[in-house]
């Protein structure tokens, strides 16, 4: 990477003390936090104002596939202008779009349609802020503290989540909908504004580039050249498979053997996802306390035994249960504590494949190369929850449990026996 187009405000001690990283930190928290509400609520509010769950779950649908078509683009632009200017302009659009819905709303001019339109402009926004702040991370923290920072920034969702559920019931309670667009229009506003104080020296980075090319040509551009970093571009598909089967059971499988077959309610469901994203939290926080910059081998194979040994765990706790040897509360309580680990293992993944990316793939391409990566992560979730859905009303959970612990096993061994990744 050249260094002349790092920060003036690096610091090689710690990211705490990078200030340029800190305003993008809070900026990106903020931000996330806001979503995280303002998603909650407003699913609640179509909800329960139509009354259907497939108004709402087309809302929620809208956005990802929004994000799976143009996340691509999303990163080639990334590349093609000044990252801290388009994070920044995409802050400051998302605070203006909610805030005029607000006031649209205040004075009961609106439709539901109408926020079908904003979830566009908003996943539109997200498609270019997400590649161009993560691939602005390298340009303001120095090499050896990637890690700790790309551990930092995976933490935020995790606490997002956590807080933003929580804040958001309250406040709806408190403020109702309409409060919580004005508020979250003016935490995009502020967000905007902390980012744009991030420092840069080198001026003509990430401006145009002088030889103006086709979108979609630079996007194959940036393909080609994943294809030519064999390891990272099979790792890559390797994990967007491991999401596929992750999201069969945690999104759909897991959801079914808490509603039909425990028949327990809501609240035990949402100790698994409060479990998960406090795994996350922990495994973001393992992650920038260890120095494991090379060891992203050794890392993979031992989450992979882990998820394994979990995936077996989860059919023979089902098997015992179906059997009437254990109690539902046993089962709940193992689910919680197996969904833990699976947070931490998916954190001390992601993160040290986040950091390998900034190092091995030119900076001129991060962006496109990141928003491949989102996307296929992107395309594994409604592939897993159609995929899921399907099999689970087809055929018995212990039965899905065992094909999805032998793909595991499967992979874990593939991983052992990959020649290409082994050069990472």
């Amino acid at each position: 990477m050249d260094k002349s187009i790092l920060s003036e405000n690096v610091n090689t001690k710690s990211v705490f003390k990078n200030v340029n990283f800190m305003y993008l930190f809070i900026g990106t928290f903020v931000s996330q936090l806001g979503d995280v509400i303002y998603n909650m609520a407003i699913s609640w509010y179509l909800l329960s104002v139509t009354k259907s769950a497939i108004i709402m779950s087309t809302y929620m649908a809208v956005g990802t596939i929004i994000y799976v078509i143009m996340g691509p683009i999303g990163g080639v632009i990334a590349d093609r202008y000044n990252r801290k200017i388009l994070i920044v302009m995409m802050d400051i659009c998302r605070g203006f779009v909610i805030a005029l819905i607000g006031i649209l709303m205040y004075f009961n001019l609106y439709s539901i349609w109408l926020f079908y339109a904003a979830t566009v402009i908003l996943s539109i926004c997200a498609v270019i802020y997400v590649p161009s702040s993560n691939a602005l991370i390298p340009l303001i923290v120095n090499d050896e503290n990637l890690t700790k920072a790309n551990s930092l920034n995976s933490s935020i969702q995790g606490i997002s989540n956590i807080f933003g559920l929580v804040a958001g019931g309250i406040l709806y309670t408190i403020i109702g909908i309409k409060g919580i667009f004005i508020l979250n229009a003016v935490s995009y506003i502020v967000c905007g504004i902390m980012e744009f104080l991030i420092k840069l020296t080198n001026n003509k980075y990430n401006k145009i580039l002088d030889e103006k090319k086709n979108i979609f040509k630079e996007l194959v551009e940036g393909y080609k050249y994943l294809v030519t970093q064999k390891g990272f571009y099979i790792l890559m598909w390797y994990m967007t498979f491991i999401n596929f089967l992750l999201v069969q059971v945690g999104e759909v499988i897991i959801p079914f053997i808490f509603n039909q077959i425990l028949k327990t309610s809501t609240q035990n469901y949402s100790y698994v996802g409060a479990a998960n994203a406090a795994g996350v939290l922990i495994g973001a926080f393992i992650m920038s306390s260890l120095p494991l910059r090379n060891k992203i081998n050794s890392i993979i194979k031992f989450v992979m035994i882990i998820f394994s040994l979990f995936s077996i765990l989860l059919l023979t706790v089902m098997f015992i249960y179906i059997k009437g040897i254990v109690s539902p509360v046993f089962v709940i309580i193992t689910f919680i504590i197996i969904f833990g680990f699976v947070g931490i293992g998916y954190a001390i993944i992601n993160i040290p494949m986040s950091t390998l990316m900034q190092r091995i793939i030119p900076n001129e391409m991060l962006g496109r190369v990141g928003s491949l990566k989102t996307t296929l992560a992107m395309i594994a979730m409604p592939l897993g929850m159609i995929t899921g859905g399907i099999l689970t009303d087809l055929f018995p959970v212990t039965l899905l449990l065992m094909i999805n612990s032998i793909l595991f096993i499967v992979m874990t061994l593939f991983i052992f026996v990959q020649k290409d990744i082994q050069k990472i």
